[in-house]
């Protein structure tokens, strides 16, 4: 290999080692942003005054997107019971925000577990339901019998999708994909993978006295 194959070989060298070196880093490896479960990060006190990513559930009942900067508790994903860091989140929440999403937060780990958070991505459940003896948005708005047990099968109403907590409307459900008849929604869950505007949703739960459906759970209609 002459002189100038082996120059060139190195400079190309370098510069794959270069990319690889700004990924590594760029990836929060080089930064500190360790990932950790609530246990981890709960139970280990070198983390404290570090910048690490925390992934959890988030605690049913345990946030108010109200409050500035908004404040919910998580835990190990899968666990019912065992360590809880508090976290003091400043930014954005995701529209699919909910009791039960898995979210992963980035931020500052305090004494007392408690966490500042500046950076949060939600990982939403695949859940899907086949509609079986669910009823359409026209068919619930002609029934007679409130505060029941229902089904109903819908459109996603395009940017209804909000997040505002427990009590108030989350999203508005239509008869078409386009529009048509339509009825709120409350439910302070987790939305489904996927959830995006025009989206079919079957949601369960009780059509009350005001004309809203108090859901207890949200899923995609499954493709026939």
């Amino acid at each position: 290999m002459n002189n100038r194959a082996r120059n060139r070989l190195i400079g190309v060298t370098v510069i794959i080692l270069g990319i690889a070196a700004a990924v590594f880093f760029g990836s929060g490896a080089g930064t500190g942003a360790y990932t950790k479960t609530v246990d981890e990060a709960a139970n280990d006190a070198s983390l404290v005054g570090k910048r690490i990513k925390v992934s959890g559930s988030v605690i049913a009942g345990s946030w108010d997107k109200k409050t500035n900067p908004m404040k919910f508790r998580i835990r190990t994903e899968g666990k019912t019971s065992g360590p809880e860091i508090a976290i003091v989140y400043t930014g954005a929440a995701p529209n699919t925000f909910g009791n039960d999403t898995v979210a992963i937060v980035t931020g500052t780990l305090e004494s007392g577990g408690t966490m500042k958070a500046d950076d949060m991505i939600t990982k939403c459940p695949s859940k899907y339901s086949s509609g079986t003896g669910a009823i359409t948005v026209t068919e619930l708005l002609k029934a007679q019998a409130k505060a029941q047990p229902i089904q109903v099968v819908g459109y996603l109403k395009a940017k209804s999708l909000n997040l505002e907590g427990q009590g108030t409307e989350r999203f508005v459900l239509t008869s078409t994909p386009t529009g048509g008849d339509e009825i709120s929604v409350q439910f302070a869950g987790s939305m489904p993978a996927g959830t995006v505007d025009g989206v079919q949703l079957v949601v369960g739960g009780e059509y009350d006295s005001t004309g809203v459906v108090a859901a207890s759970s949200v899923a995609r209609l499954a493709s026939k």
